[in-house]
């Protein structure tokens, strides 16, 4: 059920990101269009005033004469545009400045010349200045200031972009409800086939116990009458493996079934990992192996005490069994805030990078004779896998290929 939730939640992000971009291309060429245009008609008008010596509209007022200069008609004599023109004569620079402007109730005489004065300072010869655009023309004689004010444009750019990004946001929650209950009907059928499957695993194996109950006691039971021969002895090492593949079946099905609603508790993890280990320090040590432990005391965790047991079995078992003749087996576990690190490492053949996202699917079997040598079927990683997730955890792996291999699980 994991897997299917996963699948709803990438299947809904997936239409949410899709709709973002295509929402962010069309509301992002829409802004950045009108922005655009807005910059090009402020151009022109600043390119008309200029050209026509600041002389264009007729509700202007000149602080100086204008010096032979004609009025212009603009084409549009009605128009908004907020306006300032200054002229400094570079020849003679105790000449007062021409300053012609429609903005006489916002600045005066002196606070245009000093803000004339201020632009050229910046050194730029066109830009935006607060609320105000400016371009700036030099030549032997003046020095042209014209500045048109777009303190209405950016108003209208910026409640153009709040009512982009609200568009945006209400769009993505119509998407989201529209996409979650979608999402539920489009992977109904992967679902009904998950659980079907589920429940055929879980029947198969309940149904394969018996049988092979029954075969091994035959085979005891032959045994005792007839004594110990290979051909008894491969029924029952097939009939044990088969049964041990049975009872991994069995854990698959049940964490499948419960991931959802494990039974959690606070227990000492330390303890868990501690007499775990000391399980396995016999094994290690009649098949000539190090095993060395670095267990910190008093980790203490909130889950569901069996499962996590269950994966320190699998980690621990599988690293004895695949780790080299006279190899080294190292059990660690820590804490970093609140995440708790368990990790296995173990001499011996490692993976390669290629397999490091395929060792934990189910039945994935990285070396066929090794596996097979160890009685593996390669489930006990992915039960491994399956208990982390129900937990909300990660696992995964490193390895130098023929050296050794280390698996990391943070809860």
């Amino acid at each position: 059920m994991n897997m299917i939730k996963k699948t709803q939640h990438k299947f809904i992000a997936i239409t949410l990101g899709a709709i973002s971009l295509v929402l962010a291309l069309i509301l992002g060429l829409l802004n950045l269009s009108i922005y655009m245009a807005v910059l090009f008609n402020t151009h022109e008008n600043i390119t008309l005033i200029r050209d026509s010596r600041g002389i264009i509209f007729s509700n202007q007022n000149s602080f100086s004469p204008p010096e032979n200069n004609a009025p212009f008609d603009a084409p549009d004599g009605n128009t908004r545009l907020s306006y300032i023109y200054v002229r400094i004569n570079n020849k003679n620079a105790s000449a007062p400045p021409f300053i012609t402007t429609n903005m006489t109730g916002t600045y005066s005489g002196d606070e245009i010349y000093y803000l004339a004065e201020h632009l050229i300072k910046i050194g730029e010869t066109e830009g935006i200045y607060q609320d105000m655009m400016y371009e700036i023309t030099q030549d032997d004689l003046f020095t042209e200031i014209v500045v048109a004010d777009i303190s209405a444009d950016i108003a209208f750019l910026t409640n153009l972009f709040r009512m982009s990004v609200a568009i945006t946001v209400a769009s993505l929650l119509i998407v989201f409800i529209f996409s979650y209950y979608l999402s539920k009907w489009a992977i109904k059928p992967v679902k009904t086939a998950l659980e079907n499957q589920r429940r055929f695993i879980s029947d198969a194996s309940h149904e394969l116990k018996t049988p092979l109950a029954v075969i091994s006691a035959n085979a005891d039971v032959l045994e005792s009458e007839i004594g110990s021969n290979k051909w008894l002895s491969n029924i029952k090492n097939q009939a044990d493996d088969m049964s041990s593949l049975v009872f991994d079946l069995l854990d698959l099905a049940k964490i499948d079934e419960t991931a959802d609603e494990i039974v959690v508790s606070e227990f000492d993890l330390s303890n868990v990992v501690l007499s775990k280990s000391l399980e396995f320090e016999c094994t290690a040590f009649e098949s000539g192996k190090t095993f060395e432990q670095n267990i910190t005391d008093g980790i203490t965790f909130k889950g569901n005490e069996e499962s996590i047991r269950h994966l320190v079995t699998i980690l621990i078992d599988n690293a004895i069994k695949h780790s080299d003749e006279k190899g080294i087996i190292r059990v660690t576990l820590t804490s970093s805030g609140n995440k708790k690190i368990f990790q296995v490492y173990n001499t011996g053949n490692g993976i390669r990078n290629s397999e490091k996202d395929k060792i934990f699917e189910r039945f994935y079997r990285s070396d066929e004779s090794r596996s097979k040598s160890t009685g593996g079927y390669g489930l006990g990683l992915s039960i491994a896998k399956s208990i982390v997730d129900a937990h909300g955890g990660t696992i995964s792996v490193d390895s130098d290929d023929s050296r050794w291999i280390s698996f990391t699980v943070v809860l």
